[in-house]
């Protein structure tokens, strides 16, 4: 049993989260959709699910996007723990019911993201603080949460910073799961997004020095969580793991 892993950019991926999940004893399966990598035609062999950042928009007409939006809602459906970040909290929205579109501006660099009464309640979020300095790369967003969703967090500029439905399906647009070096690689690779903006790079730098290291700690406690409530690779199927809600 795997769990399989979403990925759709060289300068983009599970990183943290991948690390902690194979201290905890996950096999991880990666694969790369965009570039033509196949999409199992079933859940046979898959016991929980990531789908990770990128730079492709979510509502592109592309058969790998309209693919991987089929798989994820099958992932719902069966109830295999399943994880969206960025463009993977995207496309698990679609394929639940809800909706995405282009934001009015890019939301880059560092900002705060609050968490709500039911974020402040769900296991995952547990002993993280009400507000938290994160980092943030996209210009689209859920505009709107699927049918049943529950609204975990938000951040100024975008309101639906993280959600879950059920106990078994999250999406977080921010990006806990990056290394330091990423938001320089993503500057680096797409430098006219700064301009528009009106963001320095130097700020740029300057901020992850500042939050890195407090962003990269609570990361660290929110993918232990992951790791041992949500995706628990030693119990899941053995009767063990109960509702995290009650």
């Amino acid at each position: 049993m795997v769990t399989l892993v979403f990925e759709h950019s060289d300068i983009a991926g599970v990183d943290r989260l991948g690390e902690i999940l194979r201290d905890h004893g996950h096999e991880l399966r990666i694969i790369r959709p965009d570039q033509g990598d196949p999409i199992p035609p079933d859940l046979l062999g898959v016991d929980a699910v990531v789908s990770c950042g990128g730079g492709a928009s979510p509502d592109e007409e592309l058969d790998w996007i309209d693919n991987e939006i089929a798989f994820l809602r099958s992932a719902h459906e069966a109830g295999l723990p399943t994880l969206g970040i960025c463009l993977g909290s995207q496309l698990l929205g679609r394929a639940l019911g809800g909706s995405v579109a282009p934001m009015s501006e890019k939301e880059i660099g560092w900002f705060d993201v609050t968490l709500t009464p039911a974020g402040c309640d769900d296991p995952l979020f547990a002993g993280i603080g009400w507000t938290t300095m994160q980092a943030h790369w996209h210009g689209y967003e859920v505009t709107e949460l699927p049918p049943d969703a529950r609204l975990l967090a938000s951040s100024e500029k975008c309101r639906n910073q993280a959600w879950a439905v059920g106990i078994s399906t999250y999406g977080i647009q921010y990006h806990p799961e990056i290394h330091a070096r990423r938001l320089g690689q993503w500057a680096d690779d797409e430098p006219t997004d700064l301009e528009k903006i009106g963001l320095t790079r130097e700020a740029l730098d300057l901020g992850t020095t500042e939050h890195f290291p407090t962003a990269a700690r609570l990361a660290d406690r929110l993918f232990g969580a992951v790791a041992l409530l949500l995706m628990p690779a030693d119990r899941r199927y053995q009767g063990i793991v109960k509702d995290l809600h009650h």
